[in-house]
Parts: structure tokens; sequence; C-alpha cells
């Protein structure tokens, strides 16, 4: 089956029938909005998830952490004074 392009007046034939140029072009930029709108979604949920992830860590950890600057603060000090 060989297939016959041609170039006529803003429109692609091919042997199935017509398709304008110009519904390729509309068809690829709603591709691209949608990949890009996919890709900002992943990017909220993955910085959400992190947030989440951070804060319930210092919130678990927040005593630990007080006290294990405090004794990193006073060996510091001490090494100089």
């Amino acid at each position: 089956m060989p297939l016959n392009l041609f170039l006529m007046d803003g429109a692609l034939t091919t042997w199935g029938g017509a398709v304008t140029l110009e519904k390729v072009k509309r068809k690829q930029n709603s591709r691209r909005r949608a990949r890009s709108g996919q890709t900002a979604v992943e990017y909220m949920l993955t910085t959400l998830l992190l947030v989440t992830v951070f804060a319930s860590m210092f919130g678990f950890m927040q005593s630990g952490l007080k006290t294990l600057f405090r004794r990193a603060a006073i060996s510091i000090l001490t090494s100089y004074y």
C-alpha cells in the first residue's frame, strides 16, 4: 500500500483522508499543556510530602534535638573558653 503525501492549501492529504495541519498543531499543543500540568501537580505533591515528613520528624524529635543542641553548644563553648 503506497502512501501518497501531498501538501496543498494547508492540508496534508494521506491515503486515508485529509488532516489539516492546524488540527495536528492544536493536538500537539494540548498534549504539551497536559504534560506541563501533570509536572506541576507532581512537583506540588512532592513538596507537600517532603514538608509533611520534615514537620512530623521535627515534632517527633523536638525534645531530643533541644538537648542535643544544648550539649553541642556546651562542648563547643567549653573548648574555646
